[in-house]
């Protein structure tokens, strides 16, 4: 007779389970995967928002161009408005007019163009949010989504404005200098000598402030006078000092202001005057007008190229192209692909460097 030894069942609290050891060790395999793992994930989200700042620059820089075809020109770096006594009040910037070409046609037909940007009627644009705007790496953005503004528009060498002497549409600099730059010694002393100053300052920015509703200061280019190369002309660029301000509810990306709409390269001529040996291209990109130079200063104070990118900010040319450009590009290459007709100052004190794409 064959004999069978009894069987016993084992209940569920008999099973062995992990050692002090094993959940250490177990333990210890997690923290370990999850150190690998995080940083890979905050690198990807890094150069996700990266590109999506990219692809806003792309956006803006077609959405200029396509206003350039139905206008024959480039949109104004800034409008002012005028009332009947001449005084002026600020109107709306680049961002503003370029909205219906960028998908913005809505908001948009909310702006009222007869009346300026303070007035009551506008105050949804002013208060408005609109993504293409932002670059996701912007780190000064609103918290409230709110009239943000990370991108600002090549000026060259400065902006006009109207002087004491009653002198309207003079080019001067950031530092509210009239600029000399044909170096007659003379500058916005309301001669018709000054209309050559006013030339050359054309020659060395692609965006200009302008009247709205007057005629005092019509200036501005298209693509098709551009003579230096579009693919080797800046047209927009990065700025985190521009748009939204804790501190004053009254700008944002549609407030004309230079300082908040545009960027500068800083006055290659001493004292502001442009004659045989006072023009050193070194002074662009050095100094207060160096790139990036105004990250940590406040809001609407630092009107030169800023980014939160290591070591530079991309750019949009006038072809359209976007590229990474150097904080520590050298002065005369960079004054130069600020300028569209740069050729055109050959043989003056002005005359500035042939840019080759081994130099970019």
């Amino acid at each position: 007779m064959r004999r069978t030894e009894p069987r016993h069942e084992r209940s569920g609290c008999d099973r062995p389970g992990l050692s002090m050891i094993e959940l250490i060790v177990v333990m210890g395999l997690i923290a370990m995967l999850a150190a690998l793992t995080l940083p890979a994930v905050g690198k990807a989200r890094q150069a996700a928002r990266r590109t999506q700042c990219i692809n806003n620059l792309r956006n803006i820089a077609f959405g200029l161009t396509q206003f350039d075809q139905s206008h024959n020109r480039l949109p104004a770096s800034g409008n002012y408005w005028h009332n009947e006594k001449l005084n002026s009040r600020r109107h709306v910037s680049w961002a503003v007019t370029l909205l219906p070409y960028i998908g913005e046609q809505t908001l948009f037909d909310h702006l009222d163009l007869s009346l300026p940007l303070d007035d009551p009627a506008n105050e949804a644009l002013t208060e408005a949010y609109v993504p293409i705007y932002v670059c996701p790496v912007d780190l000064s953005r609103s918290k409230e989504r709110t009239r943000d503004l990370s991108y600002v528009v090549n000026a060259g060498v400065g902006f006009t404005t109207r002087l004491r002497n009653g002198v309207r549409d003079c080019p001067i600099d950031t530092r509210w200098t009239p600029l000399d730059l044909d170096g007659d010694g003379s500058a916005c002393s309301g001669d018709p000598a000054d209309d050559e100053d006013r030339k050359r300052f054309k020659m060395m920015g692609l965006f200009f402030l302008e009247t709205w509703n007057t005629d005092i200061t019509k200036r501005h280019h298209s693509i098709a006078d551009i003579k230096d190369g579009t693919s080797q002309t800046f047209m927009v660029t990065e700025n985190v000092r521009a748009g939204f301000d804790p501190n004053d509810a009254s700008v944002g990306f549609a407030d004309p202001t230079p300082y908040r709409s545009s960027f500068f390269i800083g006055n290659p001529c001493l004292s502001a005057t442009c004659r045989d040996g006072n023009v050193d291209y070194q002074r662009c990109n050095a100094g207060d007008f160096r790139i990036n130079s105004g990250v940590g200063e406040a809001e609407g104070s630092s009107p030169v190229p800023n980014s939160f990118h290591e070591g530079g900010v991309y750019m949009a040319y006038a072809d359209g192209h976007v590229t990474f450009l150097s904080e520590s590009i050298d002065g005369a290459v960079y004054a130069a692909m600020a300028s569209p007709q740069g050729l055109m100052l050959a043989d003056s004190p002005l005359e500035q460097v042939i840019v080759s794409g081994e130099e970019l």
